[in-house]
């Protein structure tokens, strides 16, 4: 159970950055963008993960707030039941977060936090555990990744590149790290994607042997929507795949 419990995390941490990119990286958020996400454990279904983008505002201010949910179906839920909820509220210019949101429920395990930012000060705020210092330009897990994608996720990318941003995750400082491996076509429930490969740098012992057991694709198109996460655990293989989405570019999506 504390795989499942780890796995859904990991799961919950790199399926998040959605929303269509042009010269705003959350252009499109106005219109409800939905993506929604089916995880299995070899031929079992495990799991569904799903994420809403829209705009909204923080105390009189304009902001984007992200909404992650993943949650455990059928066997797994009979076993070990498990509903986590992120949320992110982050600026549309700079998208750096104004506070974060963690609601987690798995058996009889429960955490609830919020945290806010203060960007004069280089502090947060935890409801948990009070003021700390922290560094310039920290993120939470959710604003990480739509930072990445609005600077990383491009053709500029170097094989071997790895990106670091660190953040702010379960009241600790989080160094978010991963390396680029070229370029992938993923045959998915949405068509035939040309991707961009990415290998997170992960916590080796613990649920992984090693290093690059766990991948994950990223279209290499307009929209840079997260098509499939993969891991390779010591007692099999986990993937979540894409299955569903909204007010996005369908065709894009799909290599000719």
């Amino acid at each position: 159970m504390r795989m499942l419990r780890f796995t859904l995390f990991l799961i919950s941490l790199f399926v998040l950055s959605i929303s269509t990119y042009s010269n705003s990286p959350v252009k499109s958020a106005d219109k409800g963008e939905h993506l929604k996400y089916v995880i299995h454990y070899g031929i079992v279904r495990g799991g569904k993960a799903s994420l809403k983008l829209k705009s909204d505002k923080i105390n009189g201010k304009e902001v984007y707030h992200a909404t992650l949910t993943g949650r455990t179906v059928g066997l797994f839920n009979t076993l070990y039941r498990v509903k986590d909820t992120y949320e992110s509220f982050f600026d549309k210019e700079t998208l750096l977060p104004v506070k974060a949101i963690r609601n987690i429920r798995e058996g009889s395990y429960k955490r609830y936090n919020e945290v806010t930012f203060d960007r004069e000060k280089n502090q947060i705020n935890s409801q948990r555990s009070g003021i700390k210092d922290v560094p310039v330009g920290i993120h939470d897990i959710l604003s990480a990744f739509y930072f990445a994608r609005a600077y990383y996720f491009n053709s500029d990318l170097e094989i071997g590149q790895v990106v670091k941003i660190q953040t702010y995750f379960a009241d600790e400082e989080f160094l978010l790290q991963f390396r680029f491996m070229g370029y992938e076509n993923v045959n998915s429930k949405i068509g035939n994607v040309k991707c961009y490969k990415f290998i997170p740098i992960v916590q080796t012992g613990r649920a992984f042997e090693d290093e690059d057991d766990m991948k994950i694709w990223i279209s290499a198109d307009a929209n840079k929507v997260p098509v499939r996460v993969q891991f390779d655990l010591f007692l099999g293989s986990l993937r979540c795949d894409l299955i569903n989405f909204s007010n996005f570019s369908t065709s894009s999506l799909r290599k000719n």
